[in-house]
């Protein structure tokens, strides 16, 4: 690098992480704004009290007045997670508040960093990998995840963790770590569907193992009555405000829920039939190259996708770059620089990050058609045998 390019980056790098760091703090400051006061410390607290009602959103704002001695303007979130994720958090409230938010944001932290750590190996060769790392777990929509005390934290180490997996050929296990993004079923919906056409039988298993753990410990805190009204709250909720998946913009033009809803379904079948007759391609991929493009289509064709969520898109890009640097350099800057954008935009028509994510999925499908060859699981090679020893293998699945 030359002395310019190293300022830059070092300027860069610095205004990221400084920018989490502000938003932790400002996290903290204005605790009774956040999403984790305003439902998850509440539905928490619920919980711990016996109170099983956490998804009727008038008891859980009348409980959050009562809890915080503030008005009703405050809480305009209803708790919309599995019951699991409350009922973990039944300890912090013990805690004040602003106590618990403080010990949350620090675990997050701590997760992120842990995640970082997993992919140690694809960071630390080249001081632009290190970059491209620093940029995507701290991208500015990313670090949306501290300014709200959201969960993505976490769910970008399940990410790194289901990748390291998949990159030493242990495929139980990445599925039960992909299981853990169903915390938010839509970073992951068609990721099952993309492992299944791909033949990837036992990471699919691992996924179906822990969707049954969510939904056995859903019906074992609440019951059946409380978890059928769960999942009939969630879908008219989830796309009542402007996100950035392809769905979820057509809110700004005035969609319904039910337009929304269908969009997504539609793009759903689309990529699924698209899958199917690329089949033979997609079973040429690795097992990392697989969930990339299933976390992408996923996140693209959700009814629901918000800034904080592209955290979990950092272990994909730290992967990316492994072959192609300037590609994933360009593609977290260009979501920072869209999360920008937006911030200046009135809230309906906060829509630029939603066409750079389709380009950023667009560039990454790019160059997974254009490799000339994938790195083989041992127990996949037989079938691609021949064409292994003609063609040059590609670093992707290092």
């Amino acid at each position: 690098m030359s002395r310019m390019t190293r300022f830059a980056a070092v300027t860069l790098a610095s205004a990221c992480l400084g920018n989490v760091l502000a938003e932790v703090l400002r996290s903290l400051r204005d605790a009774y704004n956040t999403d984790f006061s305003a439902s998850f410390y509440a539905a928490a607290d619920m919980l711990r009290r016996g109170n099983d009602a956490i998804y009727c959103s008038s008891c859980l704002q009348s409980h959050a007045e009562q809890l915080f001695h503030t008005g009703p303007a405050v809480f305009s979130f209803q708790y919309d997670n599995p019951p699991l994720g409350a009922w973990l958090l039944q300890p912090l409230t013990h805690l004040t508040p602003e106590a618990a938010l403080a010990c949350f944001l620090l675990a997050s932290l701590i997760a992120v960093g842990a995640a970082a750590w997993l992919l140690r190996s694809h960071i630390t060769h080249d001081p632009r990998r290190l970059l491209i790392a620093v940029l995507a777990f701290a991208s500015f929509p990313a670090a949306m995840t501290f300014a709200y005390g959201q969960w993505d934290g976490f769910l970008a180490l399940a990410a790194a963790g289901a990748y390291v997996a998949l990159g030493r050929e242990r495929q139980f296990l990445a599925g039960l770590l992909i299981a853990v993004l169903l915390f938010k079923p839509q970073l992951v919906w068609l990721v099952p569907i993309v492992v299944a056409i791909a033949g990837s039988w036992r990471i699919l298993l691992g996924i179906v193992a822990g969707g049954a753990v969510w939904a056995v410990s859903s019906i074992a805190i609440l019951g059946w009555s409380d978890t059928l009204l769960w999942l009939r709250q969630i879908s008219p909720n989830i796309v009542a405000r402007t996100g950035f998946s392809l769905p979820h913009m057509l809110v700004s033009f005035g969609a319904s829920s039910a337009v929304v809803v269908a969009a997504s379904a539609t793009l759903a079948m689309s990529t699924t039939v698209g899958l199917l007759i690329a089949r033979s391609r997609l079973r040429s991929l690795t097992g990392q190259q697989r969930l990339s493009l299933g976390l992408l289509v996923s996140m693209l064709a959700a009814p629901h996708l918000l800034s904080y969520d592209l955290i979990v898109l950092a272990p994909l890009i730290i992967l990316w770059a492994v072959d192609h640097e300037r590609h994933a350099l360009i593609a977290t800057l260009a979501l920072s620089a869209a999360f920008l954008v937006d911030l200046t935009l009135p809230l309906s028509w906060a829509i630029v990050e939603a066409p750079a994510l389709l380009a950023v999925g667009a560039y990454y499908c790019h160059d997974l058609l254009s490799s000339r060859g994938t790195r083989q699981a041992p127990a996949e090679l037989a079938p691609y045998a021949v064409v292994a020893r003609e063609l040059p293998t590609s670093a992707g699945a290092r």
